[in-house]
């Protein structure tokens, strides 16, 4: 399990961002076209929620409606969960965090969540986003029915966006001084995905091409291809944290950004994980080996020596019951795609 070492607020803000972009030396060399990717892991929570996670809960403060010692709730898939809880313990008295996860939740994160101080509240995943047990909703009707209880709304507060568009997106631009000619990101809250895209559309006078990065059993691919006429979806994915039943507040002009969208597979995603730990020696998670899965895709529509940008959201650690688990492997389908001289990562 990750150890999270306790760092007042000063040091967490201070750690948050400006990580390294990193390239894909062998896939690079293989297609004709640069894929970087931002080393999101190296925040201090080790994932990409870190950057949302200051500004929403500066958001929650200002509001009012959250005293000392109270409590923040939210929905998660576990990263913003980590986030939260690192910054609220930062507080004299530290905030409460009480967090409301989907039921397929890898247990890995539930138990991180908890060793944290989070109280973690399971939530059906086979219901529409309108039911009452969404987990979405079971977080906002909480904070409604507790005093001192903010609903943090990572889906809906544009503070999350606001937080890509401010940092993570100008740190690409200047990373690879305003040679980007392609962005793609998945979308769980969508705010990685629509606030990056926005400033690399304004910073490239709409030149550079975002695309959205889907998984099975998502509707987004759908919908930005059919323009929004369409939202099906087939399938299912062990990658958690993304794929969308419906748009979120971060994500209105989600037509008027993207230029395309493409669904990984699974065992493409488990692949990539090997693969890149096996030439680079880079721990990524499955989200973020979907994320440079959609890269390559984007990068072969451009030009040879385009240079394509995306995210890895977090380290591989926390999934290391499926994706480092020979039997899930076998039983899922996954194992004799794995090239056998990178079998061995497999215990």
């Amino acid at each position: 399990m990750v150890d999270y070492p306790l760092l007042s607020k000063e040091e967490f803000y201070s750690r948050v961002g400006n990580t390294p972009l990193m390239k894909f030396e062998t896939l690079s060399k293989e297609i004709g076209r640069n894929i970087y990717f931002k080393a999101e892991f190296l925040n201090p929570g080790h994932s990409i929620k870190d950057r949302a996670a200051c500004y929403l809960l500066d958001s929650a403060i200002k509001s009012g409606k959250l005293s000392p010692g109270g409590t923040l709730s939210e929905a998660t898939a576990g990263n913003t969960g980590i986030a939260l809880a690192l910054l609220a313990r930062s507080y004299d008295p530290p905030f409460k965090v009480r967090l409301f996860v989907p039921d397929v939740l890898i247990q890995d994160k539930i138990d991180l969540l908890e060793s944290v101080g989070c109280t973690v509240v399971k939530c059906p995943s086979d219901v529409t986003v309108n039911d009452p047990l969404f987990f979405n909703n079971q977080a906002m009707q909480y904070a409604e029915d507790h005093e001192n209880t903010v609903f943090v709304n990572q889906m809906g507060n544009t503070e999350n966006r606001r937080a890509h568009y401010e940092n993570t997106g100008p740190e690409i631009w200047s990373q690879l001084n305003g040679k980007v000619d392609g962005f793609t990101a998945s979308a769980g809250t969508g705010g990685t995905l629509i606030g990056v895209s926005s400033y690399l559309k304004e910073k490239s006078g709409g030149k550079c091409q975002c695309w959205a990065a889907d998984r099975f059993g998502s509707g987004l691919c759908s919908y930005v291809k059919s323009q929004g006429k369409s939202w099906e979806s087939e399938g299912s994915s062990f990658v958690e944290g993304i794929g969308k039943k419906s748009l979120t507040g971060q994500m209105d002009d989600t037509l008027e950004l993207l230029d395309g969208a493409v669904t990984i597979t699974d065992t493409e995603c488990v692949v990539t994980c090997y693969r890149l730990f096996h030439e680079q020696g880079i721990w990524i998670g499955p989200s973020a080996a979907l994320n440079i899965c959609a890269a390559r895709d984007l990068a072969k529509t451009l030009p040879e020596g385009s240079n394509v940008v995306t995210t890895a959201a977090d380290y591989a650690d926390n999934y290391a019951s499926k994706l480092f688990n020979k039997r899930w492997l076998q039983e899922n389908g996954h194992w004799d795609s794995i090239p056998e001289e990178m079998r061995k990562y497999a215990t």
